[in-house]
């Protein structure tokens, strides 16, 4: 009977030991697979968004641009094959209310301020600035947040390209308001900066506070 116990406690051990073992060094490439897996997923739709997974649990993560994407990535990721639960732990990008956006216009260049939606968003608003006004240094401190009207990119587009007619100023998009104050470089730029105004303005906007000066001529003609 010893011999048995002898024989039976070591070899019992062992194979706890050894299953032990293999679940150690297995469940590492599973979770893996299941990572990329799951990442691959939501890759193309949600780059904001990330997948850990631990023993088939999913967690995902990331600064999600509105609720409704947190919820289809929830989706992809809980029907990503081998997970088991999905434990959402994703953030809202702040809301800006009202979503703003300001063009600063000085000797020192131009300063961008407040707001630009997630995505490719900034470096649109860049590249029309860049075309606008070539040559001026541009500082950019704009906060990427939710809340940005439909009409966003081409009312800003139109107020960087109304910004390149001032000398200095300020151009301000509050919401849907457009607000601009400063000095026309020359009399033609006043003419422009007030009839494009009194049109239909881009992106759905709508006149705000209006203080435009025309540039003073000092060339004694």
């Amino acid at each position: 009977m010893y011999r048995i116990k002898s024989w039976f406690w070591p070899g019992a051990i062992t194979v706890a030991l050894l299953t032990v073992l293999a679940g150690w060094f297995l469940t590492d490439p599973i979770d893996r697979q299941l990572t990329e897996a799951a990442n691959t997923a939501l890759e193309a739709d949600h780059p904001w968004a990330s997948a850990d997974i631990d023993g088939r649990d999913l967690t995902l993560k990331g600064v999600a641009p509105s609720e409704e994407a947190i919820a289809t990535a929830l989706k992809i990721a809980g029907e990503t094959n081998g997970v088991r639960s999905v434990d959402n732990q994703a953030t809202l990008l702040p809301l800006a209310d009202p979503f703003s956006f300001v063009i600063t216009k000085s000797d020192d260049g131009i300063l961008l301020s407040g707001n630009v939606p997630v995505g490719g968003s900034r470096a649109k608003v860049l590249a029309a600035a860049e075309t606008a006004m070539p040559g001026i240094e541009i500082l950019d401190e704009l906060a990427v947040a939710r809340g940005a009207p439909p009409g966003f990119l081409d009312l800003a587009t139109f107020a960087l390209n109304q910004a390149a007619q001032l000398t200095n100023g300020e151009v301000e998009i509050s919401g849907e308001t457009y607000n601009i104050s400063g000095t026309a470089a020359n009399p033609a730029d006043f003419d422009a900066l007030n009839g494009a105004l009194r049109g239909a303005i881009p992106g759905n906007g709508r006149t705000g506070t209006i203080k435009l000066e025309a540039a003073v001529n000092t060339s004694g003609g």
